[in-house]
């Protein structure tokens, strides 16, 4: 979605912005003036209750933003990063990767001035550039779907920009406010096979950013192209202590919270919580310990909301996993936490969805071992259905999160898949086990190859149609037959 600014919708956002400091200030005075709690035997019980409920809420609340920033931390900044390789089992250096797609990576900084993005003519290719502030809301896209597959260029401006005071030195096909400083680029440009790697990097060699100030000097961001897989990292994580809470006054002075924000944030000063703010120097033991507990139940709380929710959408979908929500959170900040934590990155629902699955249909483990089959079936006309310049994917990984190695190099079976056979009435089977099917099962041609040993699926499902997003659709099945 890309969003075009109008005069007074920045009127409207700088008055926001203008309050929500005036509420900052005042909360971080009232911490600065508010006495230290003298020791432990001093908090009665309604007030640990009261501290914890700003630790959990504090946890809620930041976890997104402080794993996000883990997470980009790791990428050079302000650079156009291009992934120019598919992965394969031998990928080590992110989890879950994918068979469909070449990455481009970007980390930007919109708080001085706009960013000019050029993107080039990607025909009938399914290309993206997903834009998420430092929330993790996205808040908008260039590409197929939301700009159309011609390219050109277009200005990426902060919160504060105004067109009066900054204007933009090239005309654009369109202005895409972000609304935080820090933005985290995700690109998407489809890839059919290695044969076909060729033709995506020439089209991501076309993808260039280049600072408002200088343009017509001929000086862009620079390029960092991946030609090979990097080192394996140390997966992010967070964990519910009192250094998070330093990190979260860190990360939200860095990256103001939203308007819409104003009394959450307002509410956590009093314990000495906030943008900008360190507890850890303010606070008794006794408050810290109380914040840490309350923390600890929000960490809870978001596994909790994890259960729930795969617990309906397997009774809801056959089996898969899908959560609702993603990607525009507003103030659920509970959701935001769960996909940060689970799925840091992932599309609109309009954009893309990933069902996932780690049982059959009937909610036996997904295991390869001792022979075992599985069949995933759709009834004819029934694959997943996308609309143009689009693609599907069924895509397996081994419990470590990972491609398993296998005798034909496949790791993902879907729509680009060549010589899939379908069944006389129309319908397609598509064979998961450790060995080869039988040659009345297709031989290689449907075969998902799996470890003897646990696994899970993803099915990617890009611009998908009405029936998908609206729950109309129906998910295949995924029976264990041997």
């Amino acid at each position: 979605m890309c969003i075009t600014v109008t005069t007074g919708e920045r009127s409207n956002q700088m008055k926001n912005s203008s309050r929500f400091r005036q509420l900052l200030t005042v909360g971080v005075i009232a911490a600065a003036v508010m006495p230290a709690t003298a020791s432990a035997a001093s908090l009665t019980s309604s007030q640990k209750k009261a501290i914890e409920k700003v630790g959990a809420n504090a946890y809620t609340y930041g976890y997104a933003p402080v794993y996000m920033q883990r997470s980009v931390s790791r990428f050079p900044q302000n650079m156009v990063i291009n992934v120019q390789y598919l992965a394969t089992d031998l990928t080590r250096s992110i989890v879950k990767p994918n068979a469909d797609t070449l990455y481009t990576i970007m980390v930007l900084d919109v708080g001085e001035e706009p960013l000019i993005i050029h993107t080039p003519n990607t025909g009938n290719r399914y290309f993206s550039l997903e834009m998420l502030d430092a929330y993790t809301n996205v808040f908008g896209y260039i590409g197929n779907r939301a700009t159309g597959t011609a390219g050109g260029d277009y200005a990426l401006v902060g919160p504060n920009w105004n067109s009066t005071t900054t204007p933009l030195n090239k005309s654009v096909s369109s202005v895409i406010r972000s609304n935080t400083s820090k933005v985290w680029i995700i690109g998407r440009t489809l890839v059919d096979d290695q044969a076909d790697v060729a033709n995506a990097v020439a089209l991501q060699n076309g993808i260039s950013a280049q600072k408002n100030s200088k343009v017509g000097t001929g000086e862009f961001l620079g390029n960092f192209n991946l030609s090979a897989p990097a080192a394996t990292g140390t997966p992010v994580s967070l964990t519910a202590d009192a250094t998070f809470f330093k990190e979260f006054g860190t990360v939200t002075a860095a990256q103001p919270p939203l308007a819409a924000d104003a009394s959450l944030i307002a509410s956590l000063a009093a314990y000495g919580v906030g943008p900008g703010l360190d507890p850890n120097k303010t606070q008794t033991s006794a408050v810290m310990a109380s914040l840490v507990k309350g923390a600890k139940s929000a960490e809870a709380a978001i596994t909790a909301k994890l259960d729930a929710t795969v617990k309906a959408s397997k009774k809801k979908r056959n089996g898969w996993i899908l959560f609702d929500g993603v990607g525009s959170y507003g103030t659920d900040y509970l959701t935001r936490a769960v996909i940060a934590k689970f799925g840091l990155g992932a599309n609109l629902p309009v954009e893309s969805v990933y069902p996932a699955a780690v049982t059959d249909s009937s909610g036996k483990e997904l295991n390869g071992a001792s022979g075992n089959v599985f069949k995933v079936h759709f009834n004819k006309d029934q694959t997943p259905p996308i609309n143009a310049n689009a693609f599907w994917s069924l895509t397996l990984y081994a419990d470590d999160q990972f491609f398993v190695a296998n005798p034909i190099n496949r790791f993902a079976v879907g729509d680009r898949t060549p010589n899939l056979m379908k069944n006389s009435d129309g319908s397609l089977d598509i064979w998961i086990s450790a060995a080869q099917p039988s040659a009345a099962r297709g031989g290689v041609k449907n075969w998902l190859p799996a470890p003897a040993a646990k696994f899970s699926l993803i099915m990617r499902i890009y611009l998908p149609k009405t029936s998908v997003l609206d729950g109309t659709w129906k998910y295949p099945k995924i029976t264990k037959v041997s």
